[in-house]
């Protein structure tokens, strides 16, 4: 008894008019012509062709769990960087939102996204980091902030001590000074200086114990400093513009939090 000869699994070409003849089929579909049992058998133990190489996956890409928002000088809103979950780096050389802003550095400030909080680090940058504050903050000696266009550092004053052999330094008499406030005029350049007494002084464009009156981003009454029971605080006295203190350790913050980086001011959101 003749074997059969098993189907074919890939295509036979014909030899009467070179046509693909389908697998299974003994007769060409274009020519009418038989199909010997060799050229069928051939074809049955043909290896089936090759798969093409599968593509490369995509690179993921982390969904945004919030976003920094622009807030231009006149309050409106501009453009927005997405923030991922953990570290997200900011700097001039990181996207085009802030590549022209040159009072930031290449790579300033680190937002840690972790859940409801991002915690805040300066990445060594020039001029640092600042975010608004509402409610009154605990300063010390060297602390510097932002009101309007003005870079201020606080100074604390120590009352005058004998040195150790009883003598007194010298100086004009000290009606109870604690405290100066300075003005920042550039890296290591320092301008006006205002001294502080009493229990507190309040800073202004208009009113106050020290005024700016040419910056009209400063309100009216802007901010209190005063030193009360040993400790000095800073209070923002519900100013339109807000008060910005410049972080000197990781700092925590939340959803809303206003943060100012070089000349640009980021509202923070999370979703």
């Amino acid at each position: 008894m003749t074997k059969p000869v098993p189907a074919p699994s890939v295509p036979v070409v014909c030899p009467q008019c070179s046509a693909n003849v389908p697998p299974g089929n003994r007769f060409c579909g274009s020519c009418g012509h038989k199909l010997d049992d060799a050229a069928l058998a051939a074809a049955a133990i043909s290896p089936p062709p090759a798969a093409e190489p599968a593509a490369p996956p995509e690179a993921a890409v982390a969904p945004s769990v919030g976003r920094m928002v622009l807030i231009r000088p006149d309050g409106s809103e501009g453009g927005s960087y997405d923030l991922k979950a953990g570290e997200n780096v900011i700097g001039r050389e990181v996207d085009p939102l802030f590549e022209n802003d040159f009072y930031l550095s290449p790579r300033h400030v680190k937002l840690d996204v972790q859940g409801s909080e991002i915690i805040l680090s300066d990445l060594g940058s020039l001029n640092g980091v600042f975010y608004r504050i509402y409610d009154p903050r605990v300063i010390h000696d060297g602390s510097i902030f932002r009101i309007g266009q003005e870079l201020l550092r606080f100074d604390r004053i120590d009352p005058p001590a004998p040195l150790e052999d009883g003598t007194e330094i010298m100086g004009s008499p000290n009606p109870g000074y604690w405290g100066r406030l300075t003005i920042i005029a550039g890296n290591g350049v320092d301008g006006n200086a205002f001294l502080l007494k009493g229990d507190s002084v309040v800073v202004g464009r208009e009113s106050g114990d020290i005024q700016f009156p040419e910056d009209g981003y400063v309100s009216g009454s802007h901010l209190e400093i005063s030193y009360r029971d040993g400790t000095y605080r800073l209070t923002d006295l519900n100013s339109s513009n807000g008060t910005f203190i410049k972080i000197e350790r990781d700092e925590r913050i939340g959803a809303g939090t206003f943060v100012l980086v070089g000349q640009q001011l980021f509202r923070i959101e999370l979703s």
